[in-house]
């Protein structure tokens, strides 16, 4: 793929809070003979929907069928690609944080919606191999290993990735967890936390909870 766009998003992403998606799905083993992944095609700004209802702010985003509540006091901020034509996701931040090139205070949550049907598959091959071995599936460089295995979410198969514990510098900085499920017409919806490590206790229930009310229809 272009690395130049993959080094671009990976700093969009980080700087928007932390963002470990890019990084998760990029850095898969891929099998022998698997193309390189393409950059992929994020939908655009209108696609999320910010909708205010009695009991709170949702995010709803159609195409996928996805609505999902947006924690209490949390800012919501649509974030862009660099390209002439922007692409958009959208980040949550908890009231408390603070973003210096990472997020180095409080709680990170990333919605990204795109299309790839190399990524798709990419995604179904590692879940077909978790399942098969009935093993988590690590990669990533030496010392930026990240552990993967299987979960459900809303009734959904999905890609759940964690940096590991014990080969992983980044950890040293910011940690976190993704989500990526493969909708129908090669659709991905790819959610993420980030968080300092000193933040892990407070974080990690909220986005917890997030999942917990999520619908996807």
């Amino acid at each position: 793929m272009n690395k130049k766009i993959l080094i671009s998003l990976i700093i969009l992403a980080v700087i928007a809070g932390g963002s470990f998606y890019w990084w998760f799905i990029w850095e898969l083993p891929q099998e022998e003979g698997e193309k390189t992944s393409q950059p992929p095609t994020l939908f655009a700004k209108e696609d999320y929907k910010i909708e205010e209802r009695e009991d709170g702010k949702y995010i709803v985003v159609e195409k996928v069928g996805l609505t999902c509540k947006v924690p209490e006091g949390w800012e919501i901020k649509y974030q862009k690609t660099a390209d002439i034509k922007p692409q958009y996701w959208i980040d949550l931040f908890s009231p408390d944080a603070e973003v210096f090139d990472i997020l180095t205070k409080g709680c990170g949550i990333s919605i990204t919606c795109w299309m790839s049907e190399e990524d798709s598959q990419n995604i179904e091959n590692k879940i077909k191999t978790i399942k098969d071995t009935g093993s988590k599936l690590i990669g990533g460089p030496d010392e930026y290993k990240y552990e993967y295995e299987t979960t459900t979410l809303a009734s959904h198969i999905a890609l759940k990735g964690n940096p590991s514990k014990t080969d992983n510098k980044f950890n040293e900085f910011i940690r976190g967890e993704s989500i990526d499920i493969v909708m129908r017409d090669n659709k991905i919806l790819s959610l993420d936390t980030s968080y300092p490590p000193a933040f892990e206790n407070k974080c990690s229930p909220i986005w917890k909870e997030f999942l917990e009310n999520i619908v996807i229809e």
